[in-house]
This record gives structure tokens, C-alpha cells and sequence, in this order.
């Protein structure tokens, strides 16, 4: 034992000299670090060279180190500077460093539309977004990483639905005319038409079927994402860019080493959260409690149930969110090659992605590939292509409208069994023979009926460069985008053999056939100079492009034998067959000149001329000019002095821009509607009548805007005015019902003219800060903050409104746009309480009918009754909104307003060492949301239904403080669209944590990887609101505005857990 403590202490002796030779071989050496101004740096990274021994400076650039006593080379970095260097002699003590700019910050590519400029050179307001920005995000399409990235920019998934459609608003709204921005990849714009099948005929307003436009491409293949957001910055694509303009530019290969990258991640979806529905032993009890009320009331009988006597004994019954709702699957599977010699660069990759959604029956796949070869044949000539080829096939479950998936799903009664004993599907009317609702079983619907939106693409360019007398390059390019459309809905007819209880009916198939082919030529020349103090960058260019698409539409339904074939109709059976042609051209000349002096002041100005086949020949063409400038206030004499601001830079500009999303078929009564079963033999007639005077939308934007750099570079803030101005808007005019016009599906379609005015304006804010930078952690942060305020100003009938309805046949209006209000208003009676006193009875106003008499409903309740209006003690008392004395449809007014005060995203990243930790946060402020699944939820209106759990403290004569109106089963007053429904849609969500892990270099060497990262994340994994529906991010049904957050069963947003991998060779 003494002789392990003995060899112990000697270990310790040996180490303590050791460690005093060392010290004792070192001394302290002070500095002061600044920069070319003499400001101090703060925190900048001081190491002795070779090792991890280092310091930080502080608040006045000092720092204090212990170097070795015979001197030694120290690094120097410091965030927006160049790393710096300097050797130590064996006797300094005493040492001043000076720090330059790293000039290469300003000199990041930001890409402008057909070429690209300095950062320093921009005056416009353009956004990027890096392909670090997209790592570990695991999203279908490229519009999705968008979300919470940009200041300006507005985005929501319309649906959880895999592949469904984005809704990306580039500040505010634009139009009613359609608001998504264009989309350009790699120069090609995204315009081949895409339409899909009319799911309403499956069943109501039941399914959202729009898909992503950029579905097709692999997020993987993405180098950058630049977003031109005002006026001055997408005048030059013209009539094409009024919503903005999200230009996207992919992976190209670079000389040298071949690089062989596999990406891969897989995980699994779950629903966020679940409503609190009644289970059986719930509704059982709720089901008893119906029964005096009603058979009392002279309403109806309503019988007992054996099973119900007791419903503390029964279980929990069939949970119908559980049914419809599963855990889905995610994976995506990527390889990539990549170099190239002197001359000659590739890339090309091959992408498997594959997600099947969180409600039964969805699901999206897609396979994809790329190329891009650069190859210089001469020094003087470049030829290129990038060829983009993909195939989706997208299987969608049919979720929004009572009569749908989720919405069945939501009031099915836990008494009903998803299947019967021998397996097949159970309907809700098999019990007891009573019908209990809705006899349409939700699985079933979900898992018979097929849906598929398939589409094949191939989309790229083939360019050639051409570069003369120094300073010239002409480039030479065409463009394609060739799109198949396979789409087909089948719905089976469906009966329980046991009971003869129809489960679906009819028969029904309908398949489209699409065909879109888009092409283009441009040639486009580009002169770009440095002349001392002065830089110029000038283009001028033509432009040729043409895009058909031709559409074919079949549908048959009572199927011999459930045949899936539009041959298989039984006699006299509906078919109908719909063709279209969609063609659209145009030709366009454009030309811009940008120009800097010294760094200090900025010009840019542009201008477009587009004729169009959309419009007659006394409005084909448009004239877009826009103009805006620059003064980097930083770089004059008189800002030396300047302690905190680093860079500053004030931007101004204006610009025109155009709109032109309508078909040329608008011109005239081209369009003819043909019926092969009229009464009186086969005929035409006109499905719209046209007006050849026709002409653009024109947007005006003006923009100011300040980028400043503060204290030596560590924050970056971009701050944005704007106001947007849309005239001429393009709306369907709405005339009087003698005319014979409308604007529903089976009308002879009114004339679209051009009848109203819109206004936005609003501020951008986006703020980036580099929080700590040293040696092994780091830890930057970045806060982007949109606010727009949108205004209809004017329609050319100042008493005309664009209206959108709900349920079959527009029987329900939830939203009115008028002249003075913003866009998809929630419109409806105001509910002002319960009646909850006769006092109050006998003062209620009256109810009308659309004839103006006094409703009644004769109920036979002696006591609570109005015998004038028929309501009674627990009705919903609605605002005499105009004072008249009666509640009728004058009444309706504006009950919620579904756009945001405010949107925002919140990023912090860290690295230690070899990991990386990201986390996203993401919200939205003062939208209000239309809950409209509270009509069949919360209503209390039909004994068969099931219902929130909140109607257990509906009014009853035994709690006449209940919150929710009582049961009421002839009328539905109480299920009017009102200020009940609508709720608080704002939402702070933590949408996306990734922790990475990059295995060390030397292990990896060793196995010939140049780099592996493993990763996981987890998107969306919690939604602080006070929305009582599944998710409030609801976007717009189908993108249409008029509907943007009402929530009739959308289909939510998944939490997604994944873990993925990044290989390289």
C-alpha cells in the first residue's frame, strides 16, 4: 500500500515540474486589436498558431495572452474581416494589430433576373436564401423551406396533404386574379398550365387537389433562392411578375476531383394533436339527455337504447380520429456526381422521394433526375444545358366539407364501428336501425375512393455564351417545360352485403388527360465595365415564348360491375366529355442598365414592352419601366467617426409591373358548350361571352429601403417600406340574374373586364446577428418581421363584393370582399349571447325569411317561448346589426378578418466542434380563423351526430349558464355562420430542431469519405395557440383567397421526426 502511494506522489512531483517548466517557459504578451478606422474590435478570436490556446478581446480591442518566451505566430479572426497572421518576436511584449475588411462580404452574387450583381451594387429589395439555409429541412418542395426565411414573404401550407400546394404571398395580396409568385429555375419560368379534376363531384367542396408547383423539384438539387420583392427588381420579367418573383438557381459542378454525395434521411408523421370529441360512454349520456328534450318539445321521438341505459358500463367506442388518422412515413434517397476538368463541369443527380400522409389513403411519390453540363469550347464561347426530369404521383384523400373524410370523421358517433363482424364496412345507420347520422363510413371513403394526381416532366434550357471585345456577352438560350397530366377519381359503389346499407354510392369514374408544352427563345446581350471610380452593367435582350395546353375530361358513373373504365357504363347512364385548349403567347424586348460610382451611389432602371395573346389588339401590349437607387452613406467622408454603424446603405425605387393571368379564350365567345341529351336534340351554346377590350392589370410598387451594419459587423439589419397599387384588376363582372350570365360552374359565364383597384403596403424587417465566433463555437441568429395591410379600394360597382360560399350548390356565404375592406373578410350575423331570460324573449328582434316573414317554428313548448320570432331560452340571440328591427340578411356584416397583422421567423444556430445545433421558430399574429366544422361539431342539432366535448355545458333548463346554445333540432338558427366561429388564429410554433454531427476528418480519411454528417430533426413539434382546431395554419383552400382560413376538416400539418445522413467521396 505505501509503495502505490509512493510511485503516486512521485507521478504528481513529476507532473508539478513539469507543468512549472512550461509555465516557466512562457511569458504574457498584451495587444490591441482595430480597424483600418482605428475603431476597437470586440470579441475577435485571438490563438496562438498551431494550438487551441487563446483569448478574446475586450470592449476596447485589448486582450492579454501567455505566448512562448522565444515567440510564436498568432491568428487573428474576426467576423467581416479578413484572418490576419503576425508573427511575435522572443522580446515583444507590447503589439497593435490592425484588421482589414473583408472586401469578399460585398462582394457576394446576388442574382437579378437574366444576370447577377455585386450585394454592394443592389438598390432593389431582394431576398436570398442559402443552401445552408436549406439544409436538414425535410419538405417535398423547395416553396415550403420558405416559410418564416424571408421578411415579405407570406407562405402556409394549404394542406398537410403530401404534395399539396403552398400558398406564397410576396407582399400582401396582390390580386383576386391569382397571387402566386413566379417561379423561375434556372432562367425557365414555371407556365405550363396545371389544372386538376373536379373532386366536387365526388362529393361537395370535399378535397383540396392543387398541387406544389415545384413538386417536381428535388430540394436537394438547390444552390440558392433569390426573391425579388419589389416593383424595381421584377420589371424585368413584366407582365409576368406581379406577384413576385422567386428565382431559383440549382447545383452545378465545379473542376476538379469528381465528388460521388448520397443524402438520405427516413422518419415517420403523427397528427399534433387530437379534438376532444365525446366517447361512448359521452355520447351515450348525451344521447339520453336528448330524449325528454325532444320527445317534449313536440319536435320528434326520439327512442331509447338498450345499450345506452347505463353508460358508465361501455367502453370507449370506436375513436373515429383514430381511424382516419395514422402514423405516416417519410424518406427520400438522393446521389450525386459531380466535378469536372478545365473546360468541362457537370452535375447530375438522382432523387427516390417518398411520404405517405398522416390520414389514411394519402399519399405522394416522386422521382426525379438532373443534369447540367457547362463546357468551354472556345475561350470565347460557353455552352451549357440543365435538364430537369420527374414523375409525381400524388394519391389524395378527399378531407374538406361535411362530406368528407375528416369532417364525417369529426361527428360519426363512437357508437359505430369502423367494420362489421364479417369484415366489411359498418355504416352508422346499422344500429338498431337507427340511422345515426351520416351513413358514409370515413375509412371507407378514405381507402375505396382513388384520387391520384400524376404528372410527368421534363423541364431545361440549352444556352450558349458568347463573349467579344472584352466586355460584351451574348448569350443565346431556349427554354422548355413538356408536362403530362394523368389524373383519374374512382369511387366504387359500396354495400354491406349483411345489411343491404349502401356505404358508397355512385359508381363513379372521371379521368383528365393534360398536355402542357411551354417553350422559349431568348437572346439577350450584356456589357459590364469597371472605369476607375465608374461601374456599368447594361442589357438589352428579346424574348419569345409560347406555352398550349390541351385538356381532355371523362367521366361515367353506375359502373357495370364496379369496372374501372369509361366503357363500363350501364344503360342510359350520365357520361360527359369536356375538351379544352388553353394556348397563350408572348413576345417581349427589355433592357437594363446598372451603374456605381466609387461605392457610393447606385443606379439601376429597366424597362420591358410585352405584347400578349391574352388581350385584343387595342391592349396587346404593356410598358413596364421601373427605376431605383442607391447611396451608401457609409462611404462618404463624413461618416468616419461613426462608433456603432459600420455600413449603411439607403435604397429607393419604383416600378410598374403586370398581370396577365387570363386566357385570350376571355377575348371572345370562343368557348361553346355542347349537350348531346337536350330536351329538343343535340345543341350549343356559348360558355362565356367575351370582350376584346380586355386589357393588362398594372401593379406599382414604391419601396424604401435601409440596410445598416452595426457594431464592426456583428448585426446585419434590412429594414423595407413599401406600397403595392393594382389597377385594372381583372374580375368577372357580376350582373343582374335577368341578364342569363353568371359566374357559376354551369352558367353562361358573365364578361371579365377590367373593374377594381387594390392597395398593400406594409413593412419588411429582417435582422441577422453574428452573437459569438470563435475558434470551436459559434452561435449567429437571424429575425425576419412581415407586416402588410391589404384594401380592395374600388370595384367599378361600388355595391358589387366577391363573394365565397360553402356546402353544395353556394348555399352558404363566409366571406365577402368589398370596396374599404381587405380581401376574404369572414362575413356573418354577430352573436350577442344567449337568450337566457323571458325578459330577453320578449324583447327579440325578429327573424325573416328571404320573403321578410317573421319566422316561426310552432314547437309546442309552453314556457321559454317568443310566439312571434319562435326562439326560445337558449337560442343564440344574433346583433340587430342596422337597427331594423328584424335580423335578416342586411344584418350580415364583417365578423373576422384572415390576414395577419404580423408574420415571423426566428433562427439560431451552433456549432461546437464537429456538432451543429439549429433551432426555427415560426409564428403569425391577429389572423382570425372561420371554424366552420362548428356547424356539425358544436351545434347541437341532430341526436345522431356526435359533438365536441364542449356540448356537455350546452344550455339545458338544469344549467342555464351553459356556454354553448341548447339543442334545437327543426331550425338552424343556432348554426348560422357567425362571430361564434370565428377564433384567434395566431400561433407561435417551434418548427424545426436539427442537431448535426460531422465525423472528424482523420477517421475519415481513412475510408476514403471526405465528409460524413449524420443527423435528426424534428419539424414541427409544438403549436403554442388558442385556435381550438387542429392546426391554425390553414392557407387557402385550393389557393383560392376568398377562402383563406376557413377550416372545414383541413387536412393538419404533421410532426415529423427524421434522421438522415450527408456521405461525400
Amino acid at each position: 500500500m505505501k509503495s502505490i502511494l509512493h510511485s503516486k506522489a512521485i507521478a504528481l512531483l513529476i507532473l508539478l515540474c513539469c507543468f512549472y517548466s512550461a509555465h516557466s517557459q512562457s511569458r504574457p504578451l498584451n495587444g490591441n486589436l482595430k480597424d483600418v478606422k482605428g475603431d476597437a474590435l470586440t470579441g475577435a478570436t485571438v490563438l496562438i498558431k498551431g494550438t487551441a490556446d487563446g483569448t478574446t478581446s475586450d470592449a476596447n480591442g485589448n486582450f492579454q495572452l501567455n505566448i512562448p518566451k522565444d515567440g510564436t505566430s498568432l491568428l487573428i479572426s474576426y467576423l467581416g474581416y479578413k484572418t490576419k497572421e503576425v508573427a511575435v518576436g522572443a522580446v515583444e511584449n507590447q503589439i497593435s494589430i490592425i484588421l482589414e475588411d473583408d472586401a469578399a462580404l460585398l462582394d457576394e452574387v446576388v442574382v437579378i433576373g437574366f444576370g447577377s450583381i455585386r450585394k454592394a451594387n443592389v438598390t432593389s429589395a431582394i431576398s436570398s436564401v442559402s443552401e445552408k439555409d436549406l439544409e436538414d429541412l425535410v419538405v417535398a418542395g423547395a416553396d415550403q423551406a420558405l416559410q418564416g426565411k424571408v421578411a415579405g414573404v407570406t407562405v402556409n401550407n394549404n394542406s398537410g396533404q403530401p404534395g399539396a400546394g403552398i400558398s406564397v404571398r410576396v407582399r400582401g395580396i396582390t390580386s383576386t386574379n391569382g397571387n402566386e409568385p413566379l417561379y423561375v429555375i434556372d432562367g425557365v419560368p414555371i407556365l405550363s398550365e396545371r389544372r386538376s379534376i373536379e373532386h366536387n363531384q365526388l362529393g361537395g367542396q370535399a378535397g383540396q387537389s392543387v398541387q406544389s408547383p415545384l413538386a417536381s423539384l428535388n430540394p436537394n438539387d438547390i444552390e440558392s433562392i433569390d426573391i425579388l420583392k419589389d416593383a424595381s427588381a421584377q420589371a424585368i420579367y413584366g407582365a409576368l411578375a406581379a406577384n413576385g418573383v422567386v428565382i431559383i438557381n440549382t447545383k452545378k459542378g465545379k473542376a476538379g476531383k469528381g465528388k460521388i454525395g448520397y443524402d438520405t434521411y427516413v422518419g415517420y408523421q403523427t397528427i399534433q394533436k387530437k379534438l376532444d370529441l365525446l366517447d361512448l360512454r359521452q355520447y351515450a349520456g348525451y344521447y339520453n339527455s336528448l330524449i325528454p328534450e325532444i320527445n317534449n318539445s313536440g319536435s320528434g321521438h326520439l327512442d331509447s337504447i338498450d345499450e345506452f341505459k347505463n353508460p358508465s358500463v361501455l367502453g370507449g367506442g370506436t375513436d373515429w380520429q383514430d381511424a382516419i388518422f395514422q402514423t405516416g412515413k417519410i424518406q427520400s434517397h438522393q446521389l450525386s456526381f459531380s466535378g469536372g476538368s478545365g473546360k468541362t463541369t457537370y452535375y447530375t443527380s438522382l432523387n427516390y422521394f417518398d411520404q405517405t400522409g398522416i390520414v389514411i389513403g394519402s399519399a405522394f411519390k416522386r422521382y426525379s433526375g438532373r443534369i447540367s453540363l457547362d463546357h468551354e469550347v472556345r475561350s470565347w464561347l460557353n455552352v451549357g444545358m440543365n435538364t430537369n426530369l420527374s414523375q409525381s404521383n400524388q394519391r389524395i384523400t378527399l378531407t374538406d366539407g361535411s362530406d368528407a373524410v375528416i369532417g364525417i370523421g369529426l361527428y360519426n358517433s363512437p357508437a359505430a364501428p369502423v367494420r362489421s363482424f364479417d369484415g366489411e364496412y359498418a355504416t352508422t345507420a346499422s344500429i338498431q336501425g337507427n340511422s345515426f347520422g351520416n351513413p358514409k363510413n370515413p375509412v371507407a371513403l378514405a381507402e375505396l375512393r382513388d384520387v391520384r394526381n400524376v404528372q410527368s416532366k421534363v423541364l431545361g434550357n440549352v444556352y450558349g455564351d458568347i463573349k467579344f471585345l472584352k466586355h460584351f456577352t451574348l448569350r443565346n438560350e431556349f427554354n422548355y417545360d413538356f408536362n403530362v397530366t394523368q389524373n383519374k377519381a374512382f369511387q366504387p359503389l359500396v354495400r354491406n352485403e349483411q345489411t343491404g346499407i349502401v356505404v358508397l354510392s355512385p359508381s363513379r369514374l372521371i379521368e383528365e388527360r393534360g398536355l402542357g408544352l411551354y417553350w422559349a427563345f431568348k437572346t439577350y446581350l450584356t456589357f459590364e465595365k469597371s472605369m476607375g471610380k465608374h461601374w456599368v452593367n447594361a442589357l438589352i435582350g428579346h424574348e419569345a415564348q409560347e406555352s398550349n395546353y390541351d385538356q381532355l375530361i371523362a367521366s361515367r358513373q353506375n359502373l357495370v360491375l364496379n369496372l374501372e373504365s369509361l366503357n363500363a357504363g350501364e344503360g342510359g347512364t350520365t357520361q360527359s366529355i369536356t375538351a379544352g385548349k388553353y394556348p397563350w403567347a408572348m413576345e417581349s424586348y427589355f433592357g437594363r442598365v446598372n451603374y456605381a460610382y466609387n461605392d457610393k451611389y447606385s443606379l439601376s432602371a429597366s424597362i420591358r414592352r410585352d405584347g400578349s395573346s391574352s388581350f385584343g389588339k387595342n391592349n396587346k401590349y404593356g410598358y413596364f419601366p421601373a427605376a431605383s437607387v442607391g447611396w451608401t452613406i457609409s462611404n462618404e467622408p463624413f461618416f468616419n467617426e461613426s462608433k456603432m454603424i459600420s455600413y449603411a446603405k439607403l435604397r429607393l425605387g419604383v416600378g410598374s409591373v403586370g398581370n396577365s393571368s387570363t386566357s385570350g379564350n376571355n377575348l371572345y365567345n370562343t368557348n361553346i358548350r355542347l349537350f348531346s341529351t337536350a330536351p329538343f336534340g343535340a345543341g350549343g351554346i356559348p360558355s362565356n361571352v367575351g370582350n376584346p377590350d380586355l386589357s393588362w392589370e398594372s401593379v406599382v410598387t414604391q419601396n424604401a429601403g435601409l440596410d445598416v451594419t452595426l457594431f464592426n459587423k456583428i448585426a446585419e439589419v434590412s429594414v423595407d417600406v413599401y406600397k403595392k397599387v393594382s389597377t385594372n384588376m381583372i374580375l368577372q363582372t357580376q350582373l343582374p340574374v335577368y341578364s342569363g350570365l353568371g359566374t357559376d360552374w354551369n352558367d353562361i359565364n358573365s364578361p371579365t373586364t377590367n373593374a377594381g383597384e387594390m392597395r398593400n403596403t406594409g413593412i419588411d424587417i429582417a435582422l441577422r446577428t453574428y452573437n459569438i465566433s470563435r475558434n470551436d463555437f459559434s452561435w449567429r441568429s437571424s429575425v425576419v418581421f412581415s407586416h402588410y395591410k391589404n384594401e380592395l379600394v374600388a370595384l367599378n360597382d361600388p355595391t358589387a363584393s366577391l363573394r365565397g360560399y360553402k356546402e353544395y350548390g353556394n348555399a352558404i356565404l363566409v366571406t365577402n370582399t368589398y370596396a374599404g375592406g381587405p380581401v376574404g373578410t369572414f362575413f356573418g350575423f354577430v352573436d350577442d349571447g344567449l337568450f337566457r331570460t323571458q325578459a330577453e324573449l320578449d324583447a327579440a328582434t325578429y327573424t325573416v325569411d328571404q320573403n321578410g316573414v317573421a319566422v316561426k317554428y310552432i314547437q309546442g313548448l309552453e314556457v321559454g317561448e317568443n310566439p312571434v320570432t319562435g326562439t326560445y331560452l337558449g337560442d343564440v340571440r344574433y346583433k340587430d346589426v342596422n337597427g331594423d328591427g328584424r335580423i335578416d340578411d342586411k344584418d350580415l356584416t364583417v365578423i373576422g378578418d384572415p390576414n395577419p397583422d404580423f408574420t415571423y421567423g426566428i433562427s439560431n444556430t451552433f456549432t461546437y466542434k464537429d456538432f451543429d445545433l439549429s433551432l426555427f421558430f415560426q409564428g403569425s399574429q391577429g389572423a382570425d380563423i372561420l371554424n366552420y366544422t362548428l356547424r356539425s361539431t358544436e351545434s347541437s342539432f341532430n341526436p345522431y351526430l356526435n359533438q365536441q366535448a364542449t356540448v356537455l355545458d350546452r344550455y339545458t333548463a338544469d344549467n342555464i349558464d351553459g356556454s354553448l346554445p341548447r339543442y334545437n333540432q327543426w331550425h338552424n338558427n343556432n348554426r348560422r355562420v357567425s362571430s361564434r366561429m370565428v377564433e384567434d388564429g395566431s400561433y407561435f410554433r417551434i418548427q424545426n430542431i436539427s442537431l448535426g454531427y460531422n465525423l472528424p476528418r482523420t477517421l475519415l480519411n481513412r475510408v476514403n469519405i471526405s465528409n460524413l454528417k449524420i443527423y435528426a430533426t424534428v419539424q414541427n413539434l409544438y403549436t403554442f395557440t388558442k385556435y381550438s382546431g387542429y392546426d391554425p395554419e390553414l392557407g387557402s383552400f385550393n389557393n383560392n383567397i376568398r377562402y383563406m382560413n376557413v377550416d372545414d376538416g383541413h387536412y393538419p400539418n404533421p410532426r415529423t421526426w427524421t434522421i438522415g445522413a450527408n456521405v461525400a467521396f
